[in-house]
């Protein structure tokens, strides 16, 4: 029989992948995460042996274990951050002061109560805290962040102007995501491009640059597959297809609406992907093409060809 246990943290970060789910692991656990931003009185603690807080609650979800939490299910509280003493958290921006005060801080009596024991990340939070008797752990490698497959970089260069084709993007990378382990996107945007983003895992929003910028940006990175969607509206009917030439830069095989102005300049299969607007389409090449290495390569090969069929001459 399998023995449980069910760490309360708000979603995966470094500390509960570095710390807690390998030190669990590595003692027989069966580790499931909830997460602390939605939970507040609906989790069922009966098939669990062990509760791990990491961090942070709220006043709402800490009474409620005080009051719900059976006698039987141990609990325990890890520190990875001097999180009992307001005097350290002199100097770092006052919002992230305020959410450890209000999580943390004010409830260091009240946690300590109800915790069986306190676990630690350093030997400096060990030793300002020995009247606890931490645990001491120590950092190591779980299954999740032993990289087992190589990552697959996909990427969305689209300006402020493509806020439709971003808005577009969004179920179409969420669907990649929850399909797969190993796909990483970038896109640019403004702060609520990233908010509406980072919901999804493996997702990073870079903020706009200029031309020059981007340019140099582009000539030094590399990215296994790039996105160039297209909708069909009267300001894009006058768009060019430069961005074949950005993703070129980067060693990309770009995926393209099949619309002008890439219909007719990308060839389909050969130097990129044109394809109908419907999401299912883009979901499945996106997903088969990260899984062909051999197939990229290929392409990666015509795309440089038709890249220097395109670039003038010295003269």
């Amino acid at each position: 029989m399998l023995v449980k246990a069910l760490f309360l943290s708000e979603g995966h970060t470094a500390s509960t992948d570095y710390f807690i789910v390998p030190y669990l692991e590595s003692r027989g656990y069966e580790v499931s995460l909830l997460d602390s931003r939605f939970f507040v009185t609906d989790f069922d603690s009966k098939p669990y042996q062990l509760l791990v807080i990491s961090r942070y609650l709220t006043a709402k979800q800490l009474s409620f274990l005080e009051k719900k939490t059976p006698s039987q299910l141990k609990i325990v509280y890890f520190m990875d951050d001097d999180l009992f003493d307001f005097h350290a958290l002199r100097g770092l921006p006052w919002l992230y002061q305020w959410k450890i005060f209000t999580k943390a801080v004010r409830h260091r009596m009240r946690l300590q109560k109800l915790c069986d024991e306190i676990w630690v990340s350093t030997p400096f939070l060990a030793e300002k805290y020995a009247h606890l008797q931490p645990k001491l752990l120590s950092p190591m490698l779980s299954g999740k962040t032993r990289e087992t497959k190589p990552a697959v970089q996909v990427c969305y260069h689209g300006t402020a102007s493509h806020q439709q084709e971003i808005d577009w993007l969004l179920p179409i990378i969420s669907a990649v995501q929850s399909r797969t382990e190993n796909i990483h996107f970038e896109l640019f945007g403004s702060r609520t491009v990233a908010k509406t983003f980072r919901q999804l895992p493996r997702v990073s929003v870079l903020h706009q640059m200029s031309w020059t910028h981007y340019l140099a940006f582009t000539s030094m990175q590399k990215r296994d597959i790039a996105l160039a969607p297209l909708l069909n509206n009267r300001f894009n009917a006058a768009r060019g297809a430069t961005k074949f030439f950005d993703y070129a830069r980067m060693d990309a095989v770009g995926i393209y609406s099949n619309i002008q102005p890439y219909q007719g300049f990308i060839q389909d299969d050969v130097d990129g992907f044109l394809l109908d607007n419907q999401p299912e389409k883009w979901i499945a090449k996106i997903v088969d093409l990260a899984n062909n290495l051999q197939k990229r390569q290929e392409m990666i090969q015509a795309i440089q060809n038709r890249r220097a069929s395109l670039t003038l001459p010295n003269l």
